[in-house]
């Protein structure tokens, strides 16, 4: 019996071996156009696994013309497997091939009528309608299937070819019929099929005729609002998205979490004045809210966004921040995270914006020994405090923070942002061996920022400090950066001007302009600004600093001068000619944007 087994388990793998090598030469046939070897070779691997090679050997007899051989095999197929209703269509296929469209549409016809109560057989029949570019067919399967069908409605494969067939405003109608029938997954495959398919203002207009029509019918109101408000997002439309979130939170008489959600995402998209209608809303529900704090804490981030990330601010702006911080502060009177990182942030508004070292070091200080708050959270202040130290001028205190943070944090984000600030320090003192070998290490940092900081400054120091070089001009240069970064802007431009005059030619030049520039915009001084970098656009495009600057021109263009034709010049220049520049993808987003495509 063992012999048997054995003998018969060789037969078996000779066979298929066998059978794989013949499918293997028919398809290389068929590659290069030797039709009749390929149906050779297919005809017998069908006699032998008809089920295996059918659609093979179909196609093979389709581009020979053999219609009568393929008409005979279709009707094997049917007489063996009778609940397999994809044959008619490949015989109506057949049929059409030969110009017999009539008999052609009564096998299509068949097909469809003889469906059962079956999904995955109506689901087969639909998709063979589709791999022949028959979506008309394919929504008359679905169509007949939603009433012989009790188990599934097949809304969402219908409105899928209701678009494909030009029927925009059935498919709209069809994809909201599922959208609530499915309440697990209809959602997000809905909003995924919607980001695709508005690609225009009208189209979202007409949605929203719908959802409104639809939310007024009573029916469902909670599930079509919130898609609702999901479309208003799309279009960075947060007033209209807070208007029905508000409706939604006092209508059920929620907590206030969606509101505050939907205030997180305007402050995310940088729609600041939205965020801060949301999450004055939390406030005017009182203390009582869970989220009163976190929408307190939320206006604070927007004022200091405004601040720190768009730089749009004056004097009285800084003071009123300032004011809003320490008044949370004592309305808070607490000793966690979240007292912590205010606390954090208005030492950084008093270093870098208000320039009282003293004040954002005694602010920062304490911090670090309150037993509430996670050592990532304590790493993360230290490392601020150690910049406050470097601008006070106290290099060692900085020294000692960073090592610190590099020691308790080694195998985290932090541990190389800490490495990163101590290397960038020995570049600030002119030790640019120690700096170039610290960098070296950082390059391969798990954190792409930092890999791609210092790989920025390892090639700056690399090319600006050759062997043939002399060691002052970088000196100078190395001077006045930390200069800027301590807040001294007369000093770093004082020191930029002692370099360009002792050195008028050296390869430093495009970097004192490109650093003028980061100064003048630091002062607000746009105009300034972009006469420095065009400078560097027009006399150092392909330098080191090339792409840097003329993104940096572009953001200027966009959204400090609101000339979105010179941007788009700039954004176009960086990914036509600037192909692996780190900015290439977000200037080719941008770009696209301002000439008005849909970007998902």
């Amino acid at each position: 019996m063992k012999k048997l087994v054995i003998i018969c388990c060789f037969l078996s793998c000779y066979l298929t071996a066998g059978a794989q090598t013949d499918a293997a030469l028919a398809q290389q046939y068929m590659s290069t156009g030797q039709y009749d070897k390929a149906a050779d070779l297919y005809k017998n691997l069908f006699n032998d696994n008809p089920n295996g090679y059918y659609k093979a050997y179909y196609n093979c007899l389709l581009v020979l013309q053999d219609y009568k051989e393929v008409e005979k095999i279709i009707d094997k197929q049917i007489k063996k497997n009778p609940d397999n209703l994809t044959y008619y269509v490949d015989y109506g296929i057949v049929l059409e091939k030969q110009g017999d469209k009539k008999n052609a549409t009564k096998q299509y016809e068949s097909a469809i009528q003889k469906m059962t109560d079956s999904r995955p057989q109506v689901t087969q029949l639909a998709n063979a309608f589709i791999g022949y570019d028959m979506p008309e067919n394919a929504i008359r399967v679905y169509e007949r299937a939603r009433d012989i069908v009790s188990t599934y409605s097949f809304n969402y494969e219908l409105a899928g070819l209701y678009y494909r067939a030009g029927s925009f405003d059935q498919a709209l109608d069809t994809y909201l019929d599922y959208y609530v029938e499915d309440p697990m997954g209809g959602s997000a495959k809905v909003t995924s099929a919607f980001s695709r398919i508005l690609d225009e203002e009208k189209d979202h207009t007409l949605l929203q005729e719908k959802l409104f029509a639809r939310i007024q019918n009573g029916k469902y109101e909670l599930q079509y609002t919130e898609l609702l408000i999901w479309d208003y997002i799309q279009q960075k439309d947060f007033d209209g998205a807070l208007i029905q979130a508000k409706a939604l939170d006092k209508r059920n008489k929620e907590n206030g979490e969606r509101v505050y959600d939907l205030g997180e995402t305007a402050r995310a998209e940088e729609s600041y004045d939205a965020a801060i209608t949301a999450f004055e809303y939390i406030i005017s529900k009182g203390k009582d809210s869970p989220y009163y704090f976190s929408a307190k804490n939320g206006i604070l981030n927007c004022h200091k966004d405004k601040i720190f990330k768009l730089g749009q601010y004056t004097k009285s702006d800084i003071d009123a921040l300032r004011n809003s911080y320490t008044a949370f502060l004592a309305e808070y009177d607490r000793k966690d995270a979240r007292a912590a990182s205010v606390t954090d942030d208005l030492a950084k508004l008093e270093a870098f914006y208000a320039a009282d070292f003293a004040k954002a070091i005694s602010l920062a200080e304490p911090l670090v020994d309150w037993p509430a708050i996670s050592a990532a959270d304590r790493s993360r202040i230290k490392l601020d405090l150690g910049d406050f130290y470097l601008i006070s001028g106290d290099v060692w205190e900085a020294t000692l923070l960073y090592a610190q943070v590099d020691k308790a944090m080694k195998d985290e984000p932090l541990g190389e942002e800490a490495r990163f600030k101590s290397a960038k320090l020995a570049y600030y003192r002119g030790d640019f061996s120690f700096a170039q070998g610290m960098l070296d290490v950082l390059k391969a940092a798990t954190s792409e920022l930092i890999s791609n900081d210092a790989m920025q400054l390892s090639v700056f120091i690399t090319d600006n400090l050759g062997l043939d070089s002399i060691a002052e001009p970088m000196m100078l240069y190395a001077k006045a950066d930390l200069l800027l970064f301590q807040n001294n802007i007369q000093g770093a431009l004082k020191v930029l001007d002692t370099l360009t005059t002792t050195y008028p030619a050296h390869q430093l030049s495009d970097d004192v302009l490109f650093l003028k520039a980061k100064i003048a915009i630091k002062q607000q001084d746009y105009t300034t600004a972009v006469n420095y970098l065009e400078q560097i656009r027009q006399n150092y495009a392909y330098e080191l600093l090339g792409d840097d600057a003329i993104y940096m021109l572009g953001d200027i263009y966009q959204y400090q001068f609101k000339d979105n034709e010179k941007a788009q010049l700039c954004y176009e220049q960086i990914f036509m000619n600037f192909k692996d520049s780190l900015y290439s993808t977000e200037a080719r987003k941008r770009y696209r944007q301002l000439r008005g495509d849909k970007i998902n």
